[in-house]
């Protein structure tokens, strides 16, 4: 796309980006002499070494190095694609750029892709319009009881679906939408009668949006025990797909980033309470199944993550799914232990923040947590110990240096009561072989793993 808009467009985009202006939306600035600095957006720190030069309309941070013009800050700070910082400071700017060319079936993916946002933000407003309303007492009452408030119920744009059958669907007419458009775009259903009436009825709503802060699509909690199912959502589209977003992440960026790392828990309430008790890096994973993609755009922001999924047996089991993954993307992975029975709303709303931080501070590294569950599930026999020798080996492989692999294999070593020397024996045949060679010659053990897992 660069090599597409002529070299002195782009220069005149620049040119007319006063890069101050532009960085003072992401980052507070104070005037030194003729440079402006403050605390950088892209590690964490707390002396100030992030520079700005309007002279040279150029930023350098002497504390990781980074630097570059307004495109390169503003594909770092709003992970954009150069094609979409280029059109934003265009835009900003008054400058008109020519239009890409696009084959007409993506063309009209866009097309479709910006209609369902607009769709989905009309109908966000109406859902929080609806919450502020008299007939939204029993969601209010309900966010007060878990402490959220008014602040927090903003800063996520939570709302409230009435019980009526056409709320919405009478809003967005008198907007201008049709009755097709909200099937369409999963904001209605039809019945069998061929009647169209509002998907969501009765619920309180937790919008979703991406890393840009677009509404793609909705969560809706029932208030009541009777109602099932707990949690309606909109359906999977070629605009809304749940492995492709992760909840929250468009208000933890910054944090993540300040952070150095991101928690991920699994529901909406998880992450909202987290934020609403001062941790602003958290982010959900709208379910217990981590995904790749899900992983691939968190690794955007940091390239370390602590997983604090519930502490039930689903939980237990989507952490282990989620280690093995995220380790395999490029993560240094850590586990939250909480008590047993417990999600983090809940350990929030009972221990309270103090609880929390020291529960994340004394997160335990992949290997340690992994590699105590499966010893849990007994290690009597040789065999036994194996299977979770063999579980354990390709975490080991993955761990990035020598020093930490020397490291893991003595961790390893003292949960199974193997002699380090039959680790580092399996870890050499593993990273020798390879995986697929390795397991084929171990299947024997590699089977044992999976009903260890899965009792």
């Amino acid at each position: 796309m660069r090599g597409s808009v002529p070299g002195e467009l782009v220069a005149e985009v620049l040119e007319r980006t006063d890069i101050v202006t532009l960085i003072a939306d992401h980052v507070r600035l104070v005037k030194r002499g003729q440079r402006y600095v403050g605390l950088c957006p892209f590690h964490q720190e707390r002396t100030p070494s992030f520079t700005v030069s309007r002279e040279k309309q150029f930023f350098y941070c002497f504390g990781c190095g980074t630097g570059g013009d307004a495109l390169k800050f503003l594909m770092l700070q709003e992970q954009l694609t150069f094609p979409e910082a280029l059109k934003r400071l265009a835009d900003r700017a008054g400058v008109k750029l020519p239009e890409a060319r696009l084959d007409p079936a993506a063309l009209e993916r866009r097309r479709e892709e910006e209609e369902a946002c607009r769709i989905n933000e009309l109908a966000a407003r109406f859902f929080a319009e609806q919450l502020r309303e008299a007939g939204g007492a029993p969601a209010r009452q309900y966010l007060e009881k878990r402490g959220i408030t008014p602040e927090i119920t903003s800063k996520f744009g939570l709302g409230f679906a009435a019980p009526s059958r056409r709320g919405l669907l009478t809003f967005l007419q008198r907007e201008g939408r049709s009755a097709e458009e909200a099937l369409r775009y999963g904001l209605a259903v039809r019945l069998e009668s061929g009647e169209i009436i509002d998907r969501f009825r009765g619920r309180l709503i937790f919008p979703i949006t991406d890393a840009r802060g677009r509404v793609r699509g909705f969560g809706g909690r029932a208030l009541d025990d009777a109602t099932l199912p707990k949690y309606l959502n909109s359906p999977e589209t070629s605009f809304f797909n749940k492995r492709d977003l992760l909840y929250a992440l468009f208000q933890a960026r910054e944090a993540i980033r300040a952070a150095g790392f991101a928690v991920i828990v699994e529901g909406y309430l998880d992450a909202i309470t987290a934020h609403q008790f001062g941790f602003g890096n958290v982010v959900a994973s709208l379910g217990t199944s981590l995904t790749r993609e899900q992983g691939r755009l968190l690794l955007r922001y940091t390239g370390a993550v602590i997983i604090a999924y519930d502490s039930d047996a689903a939980g237990n089991a989507a952490t282990l799914r989620g280690l093995d993954l995220l380790q395999e993307i490029g993560f240094r992975v850590r586990v939250v232990s909480i008590p047993q029975g417990k999600d983090p709303d809940e350990f929030l709303r009972a221990a309270g923040r103090e609880a929390w931080k020291s529960a994340v501070a004394g997160a335990v590294p992949l290997l340690e947590y992994k590699g105590n569950f499966l010893a849990a599930k007994g290690l009597g026999t040789a065999a036994e110990k194996m299977a979770v020798l063999h579980a354990l080996v390709p975490n080991l492989a993955l761990l990035p240096t020598a020093a930490e692999r020397e490291e893991g294999i003595q961790a390893v070593s003292k949960i199974t009561g193997l002699n380090w020397e039959i680790v580092r024996g399996e870890l050499d045949c593993f990273l020798e072989k390879g995986q697929k060679s390795w397991l084929n010659t171990s299947k024997a053990a590699k089977n044992k793993y999976a009903s260890v897992v899965d009792a």
